[in-house]
């Protein structure tokens, strides 16, 4: 770590002397427009505020801005003929106002409007908490106030605020009536939407593609986007509480870099790059490289994770019409997985929160290798078609051990232990046509399309029973592994299914916007596992297949700019890929939403609200097959529901307030049952759920946050024998941001659980996997951009 912090810290004084040797000189590509368009586009590229009068700007047009400059000689150039002049303010940024003597005679020149400064989206010093559109509700780029059904979008910006190192963590707190799952044996990041959890296997998007199973690395993603409700229609089978759709950062025209070294409690290291900008003098080729080094502990005893993670992408445009992208994503993870503790009675065991009753210090491997690629050619303004293709090979291996239940003296827990390799490869892709025109009075924004997704998975192991433990008096160091050296189960599964979508969103007299959208499906699972060899359980693999048809249609009203109102049905469609005792298969999963909701947005666009009800049932659940030990094996648990209201709030209050707020009520109950359910809540999903956060800039360095998380309780398995008792977190921060020449260094700390409160976060399905939530924490962060 010391020798990680002098690298740093020398990187950042070369840097530093490198800005002041360059007179702070910046390159800009700012064409000849408006005066107010090239403003923008200056704040933009160099991430400087201009604050001026908007009428001041009203009817100017300002000469082509093209190479290097310094702030004050790129205003200067801007400013040119316009009547304007400038002063640059102590905290870096840029004040206009109109030349003494020019103008309106009856201008008050005494008086300064401070204007906001306009940001791109891709802008990496972007500080907006909201996002007016987003793509993953209709694949297209549509304002969310158009969009009638309820989307959040989380940006670089929060993810920055609350120094977010996984995926779940991007999201919760962050989003009404979504808990991400890291943890608690999970091999893979696992989200519950609405109550519904996800399909135990990873259910996140990458750029509109599924990608499956995997601990996702925060260090490339630019914002995440989440859809409420079933979203079959376009996506094919996920689950119908809504899905997780994470935008990677894309290449930029303009020469960015950073470099990020974060530490904190518990021996928590982190080390990030990010370098971007034309490979050519025209622009035309483009790269991104973001990567991470991650030597991880925890307060829990045994568990950590090192992480070696990096994501080049090349982006090439020849032409106005015409782009291209591939990228490259590898990751390694040599990790220690929790399985948490049981419960005596109705409640988690009352032993230490840093008790571990894993055997040691074994650790697991994961490593991923994943290809991508994208194309897009536009006809013309109106008119275009785009490609995508993903292929991930993704591979487990090493021991692991998992909690049984507890002996009769409520002391003594049973353990089982596994060693194998576990090989699952992906390919998904697809390809739409988008286009808009106009019809009878009416404006259509159509999509068609079609996707494939396939996908198998091998993994030969061998299984046993293992020491049991103390949970009181734990010794460790029990189990030899070593006698695990013959396979003794072989698990076999292949699926793979093809989708036809279309989708129009109609627009009448500017206010009233229709969605209307339907997907045939065709789908083939199978899955079986064997004692026999890998070959056996491919050969007695029972195939099913599956057809259907999956509508959906909304309508919204924009009442007023500032406010939408919308209704919408959705149906979904998921064949159920669980293995049973027997190896047969399972009926496929249905689900269906009504959804009926309002949205507000600030006139600035920087501010937005979604109050939504919904009633969503999914049939034929698979749960865990309560006569097997082996979680592998599921049965049908009947019918649920799930009904609740959400409010979301995000985005900039004042100049100086960026705030966060969320609120949901989920009953969620299983209302059919096939295994005695009927009547019961779903584990993990408490009733009421809310948090708060904001930030408030104190100066142009200086800014401060503080936020809570208030978490009801929830049942901790399906018997719901047990349960979590409900929690409240505080958590805050701090950073300093000063500019070194035409640069930033910004130092950052974050203190989570502020109280030093004790809760579990979650469990992994049953009562002997209640994983404890962290303790005090403290983050630190130094990072440097220019």
């Amino acid at each position: 770590m010391t020798f990680t912090i002098k690298r740093l810290a020398a990187a950042i004084a070369l840097l530093s002397a490198q800005a002041y040797a360059e007179d702070g000189k910046q390159h800009f590509d700012i064409p000849a427009q408006a005066l107010a368009g090239a403003l923008q586009q200056l704040s933009a590229q160099s991430g400087t505020a201009m604050l001026y009068a908007e009428h001041s700007t009203n009817g100017k047009t300002s000469p082509a801005l093209q190479g290097d400059y310094t702030i004050e000689e790129a205003v200067r150039k801007l400013l040119n003929g316009s009547g304007l002049t400038h002063s640059i303010n102590g905290d870096g940024t840029v004040t206009l106002k109109p030349a003494s003597g020019a103008g309106d005679a009856t201008m008050m020149g005494a008086v300064t409007v401070v204007g906001k400064a306009a940001y791109d989206a891709t802008d990496p010093y972007n500080p907006d908490y909201n996002r007016p559109n987003a793509t993953t509700a209709t694949k297209t780029d549509t304002p969310i106030m158009e969009t009638p059904v309820s989307i959040q979008v989380v940006p670089k910006a929060v993810l920055a605020d609350k120094q977010s190192m996984t995926l779940p963590d991007a999201v919760n707190g962050h989003v009404s009536g979504v808990l991400g799952r890291t943890g608690g044996g999970f091999l893979y990041d696992n989200f519950i939407i609405r109550g519904m959890a996800g399909s135990g296997f990873g259910d996140a998007y990458r750029n509109g593609l599924f990608n499956r199973q995997d601990i996702y690395d925060i260090a490339n993603i630019e914002q995440v986007e989440i859809l409420k409700g079933p979203a079959a229609v376009l996506y094919g089978r996920i689950e119908p509480g809504g899905l997780i759709n994470y935008v990677t950062k894309k290449p930029l025209n303009t020469a960015y870099y950073s470099l990020q070294q974060q530490f904190g409690s518990y021996d928590q290291y982190r080390t990030l790059i990010d370098a971007t900008g034309p490979l050519d003098d025209n622009k035309t080729l483009l790269y991104r490289f973001n990567g991470s080094y991650t030597d991880n502990q925890s307060f829990r005893d045994f568990v950590g994770n090192e992480r070696v993670f990096v994501a080049p992408v090349v982006t090439w445009r020849p032409n106005e019409k015409f782009e291209t992208n591939l990228e490259l994503e590898y990751k390694h993870d040599n990790f220690n997985a929790d399985f948490g503790l049981p419960a005596i009675g109705n409640r988690p065991a009352a032993i230490p929160f840093d008790r571990s009753l894993k055997d040691g210090f074994q650790r697991q491997t994961v490593e991923s290798t994943l290809v991508g690629y994208d194309w897009t050619y536009r006809f013309n303004d109106d008119w275009k078609i785009t490609q995508r293709y993903l292929f991930k090979d993704w591979s487990l291996s090493g021991p692991a051990i998992f909690n049984g239940g507890l002996q009769a003296n409520n002391r003594i827990l049973n353990r089982s232990a596994s060693v194998g390799v576990q090989d699952v490869m992906t390919h998904s892709g697809n390809i739409d046509l988008n286009g808009k025109f106009e019809l009878l009075g009416s404006k259509h924004n159509l999509l068609v399309g079609v996707d494939g997704f396939h996908a198998t998975t091998e993994a030969p192991s061998a299984n046993g029973s293992a020491a049991s433990i103390d949970i009181y008096n734990p010794v460790y160091g029990q189990v030899n592994f070593a006698a695990l050296s013959t396979y003794n189960r072989f698990f076999y599964r292949e699926e793979s299914w093809v989708g036809a979508y279309a989708q129009d969103q109609m627009t009448l007299f500017d206010k009233l916007h229709i969605l209307l959208g339907g997907r045939y499906d065709n789908v083939t699972t199978g899955a079986i596992a064997s004692t026999a060899s890998l070959d056996a359980a491919k050969a007695g693999r029972i195939e099913r297949e599956d057809n259907a048809f999956s509508p959906r249609a909304g309508i919204l009203y924009q009442v007023q700019d500032w406010l939408s109102v919308y209704g919408s049905y959705t149906k979904s469609f998921s064949a159920n890929n669980g293995v049973s005792v027997g190896g047969t298969s399972f009926e496929p999963q249905i689900g269906k939403q009504y959804e009926i909701g309002l949205k507000t947005e600030s006139h600035d666009k920087r501010f937005s609200s979604t109050l939504a009800f919904f009633h969503l049932t999914k049939s034929n659940l698979l749960t865990d097959d309560p006569n097997e030990a082996n979680p592998d094996y599921q049965i049908l648990a009947g019918k649920i529901r799930s009904k609740g209201i959400e409010l979301d709030l995000a985005g900039q209050i004042t100049e100086q307030l960026h705030l966060l707020g969320t609120y949901a009520y989920t009953q969620v109950n299983y209302v059919q049952s096939f295994s005695g359910l009927k009547g019961n809540r779903l584990e993990n999903v408490p009733e009421h759920q809310g948090s708060l956060w904001g930030t408030w800039q104190f100066t142009g360095t200086f800014k401060a946050g503080l936020g809570a998380v208030a978490v009801g309780s929830r049942p901790c398995d399906t018997a719901n024998t047990c349960s979590l008792p409900g929690y409240a977190r505080v958590d805050a921060m701090a950073a300093y941001s000063p500019r070194i020449g035409q640069h930033k260094l910004t130092l950052q700390m974050n203190i989570n659980n502020l109280l030093d409160k004790d809760y579990y976060a979650n469990t992994s399905g049953g009562r002997h996997t209640s994983i404890p939530g962290s303790p005090i924490s403290v983050l630190g962060s130094l990072k440097y951009e220019f």
